[in-house]
């Protein structure tokens, strides 16, 4: 059964690799999905979350799950903000930013997993500044589980990573990673070793994720 992360489907895969679309392709395309998700520092499928961010108090916030497709509500210090403070109109929406239109956001500091109101005292309060709202993208794991939520909205380079991490994990089961070639006899093979610094199994995955990475600060 796909899941909701998945960012391809196993019936495309197998079709690629020519294999019947069994549990052994699904296991790979939820495995490049999660690889992904790591490689990016994001989560592409859309849900409604509720995240507390840090600011830094600046103008904009970034949030972990774009594009953003509807807030909630924003909670400041206990308090809800009024939605016409802020916006994430346009492009602002696609790259997960949300702007504050009367002021700056509260200095607040990602530490030690807690969010703190000041990024000098370092004082835990996880209630400084939440953000509740809906965003990322509809994936083809969540079309293929409910097909009333479609259609897929992830971006066609993103599926196409999916699927080439997917085929490379399938094609690289049981052999081990750190052998870079093997022979017997007049028989030999050698394998693609991985670059330094290289996190996907695919480096033509990686290329197509670049765009795709989400930078924060830390």
């Amino acid at each position: 059964m796909p899941l909701p992360s998945d960012l391809c489907l196993a019936a495309i895969v197998a079709a690629d690799l020519n294999v019947p679309a069994d549990t052994t392709v699904a296991r790979c395309v939820s495995s490049a999905s999660h690889a992904i998700s790591r490689m990016c520092g994001r989560a592409f499928e859309r849900a409604t979350v509720t995240e507390y961010p840090a600011s830094y108090g600046r103008p904009f916030l970034l949030l972990e799950r774009p594009p953003l497709v509807a807030i909630l509500s924003v909670m400041e210090a206990g308090g809800l903000l009024a939605p016409a403070s802020y916006t994430f109109a346009g492009d602002l929406a696609d790259g997960g930013l949300v702007y504050r239109l009367e002021g700056l956001w509260p200095d607040t500091a990602h530490v030690g997993g807690l969010v703190t109101m000041s990024a000098d005292l370092r004082q835990g309060s996880p209630d400084a500044l939440a953000v509740t709202y809906t965003g990322g993208y509809v994936t083809p794991g969540q079309v293929a589980l409910d097909p009333l939520t479609g259609p897929v909205t992830l971006p066609a380079d993103v599926e196409e990573a999916a699927i080439l991490e997917a085929c490379a994990l399938f094609r690289g089961r049981g052999r081990d990673a750190d052998v870079s070639s093997e022979s017997l006899g007049d028989w030999s093979v050698s394998y693609r070793e991985r670059a330094t610094g290289q996190r996907l199994a695919s480096p033509r995955a990686e290329a197509l994720l670049t765009p795709h990475v989400l930078w924060r600060a830390s």
